[in-house]
């Protein structure tokens, strides 16, 4: 057999192998388009420290689409409004404890028990539901933190974003506690925050900035799974900053699912803790904004006269 007779047989297979293969290829491609136009897997997320109008405001909003969200309220606030979210627990929104003095980065085990045990047994008389949710300051965490949640039975603690702008849920194999990292973007020089109204406001982003992170991390990035947090008195109650979440809230690219079905819709990642990723960035702890909260336009019938609004100075000790 000639050098060309041989070179000749070998194209020959190849063509018929590729033959062979190519419906294969063309399913691979196929799922791994669909998959990319998946809708992602969405969960809102809810933080209050002051006001009650803007929580109000969105849980309505949710129940006229059937939605439901992780609401996470500080103390004062929870005092102050009780029936608000006792109603809102009952209508299946997910009420989280807080601890919004401390980053809980390096605090000895016996104050984070303390301080977890508080939040836990505040969230459980207005709700009468377990507290399954907890975070600190800057969704810190570490530990110690993890050990105190197992020894109080709650199930998650709240982590800064890992991942960029996917969420996700990591499982330390040597605890009980699972760990939600939230969605984070970049914004200019400011340093990464977590998706949320406040995040961006604080670094000096309008809501138009808000409106073009939110359009690219839906129709580029396209993350499998998302949480968008929301600060309430300012995504629900600032009304060209609430349209940019409406318009997200009724975006084909999203399905909104509620706590638990947005768990059960994303992949665990199981790792021992030393493996798990850990993010401390904080570069923006005193707010920066171009427009100042009360230089804002409320939603329409929303504020009573005499009701006070947040201050521009106001420094939201939750997810920044």
């Amino acid at each position: 057999m000639t050098r060309y007779s041989r070179v000749l047989g070998q194209l020959r297979r190849m063509l018929v192998l590729g033959l062979l293969l190519l419906p294969a290829a063309m399913s691979w491609s196929s799922a791994s388009r669909a998959q990319d136009s998946r809708p992602i897997n969405g969960l809102i997320m809810l933080i209050e420290f002051e006001h009650i109008e803007g929580v109000r405001h969105w849980e309505t909003q949710l129940g006229y689409r059937g939605f439901t969200a992780l609401v996470q309220v500080q103390h004062n606030v929870l005092a102050q409004y009780p029936e608000d979210f006792a109603r809102m627990a009952n209508a299946g929104h997910v009420i989280a404890g807080i601890h919004s003095e401390t980053a809980f980065w390096g605090v000895p085990y016996e104050e984070q028990l303390l301080r977890m045990r508080i939040a836990k047994s505040t969230v459980e008389a207005v709700t009468g539901q377990p507290m399954r949710v907890f975070g600190s300051r800057y969704f810190a965490y570490d530990d110690n933190t993890l050990r105190a949640a197992d020894a109080l039975g709650i199930e998650f603690v709240l982590g800064r974003g890992t991942a960029g702008e996917r969420a996700v849920v990591y499982d330390p194999i040597e605890y009980e506690a699972r760990v939600i990292s939230v969605s984070n973007v970049p914004f200019a020089e400011m340093g990464t925050g977590s998706l949320c109204d406040y995040s961006l406001w604080a670094r000096g982003a309008s809501h138009e900035d808000f409106a073009v992170v939110l359009d690219r991390v839906l129709h580029e990035l396209h993350p499998s799974d998302m949480i968008l947090v929301s600060h309430a008195y300012l995504g629900g109650a600032k009304l060209d900053w609430w349209r940019v979440y409406e318009d997200v809230l009724d975006s084909p690219d999203v399905s909104w699912r509620s706590f638990d079905q947005w768990l059960a819709a994303l992949d665990t990642v199981t790792l021992p803790v030393a493996e798990i990723p850990v993010n401390m960035e904080v570069l923006y702890e005193v707010p920066q904004p171009a427009i100042p909260l009360e230089e804002m336009r409320n939603v329409p019938g929303l504020f009573p006269l005499t009701n006070p609004q947040p201050q521009s100075g106001f420094i939201c000790p939750g997810c920044l």
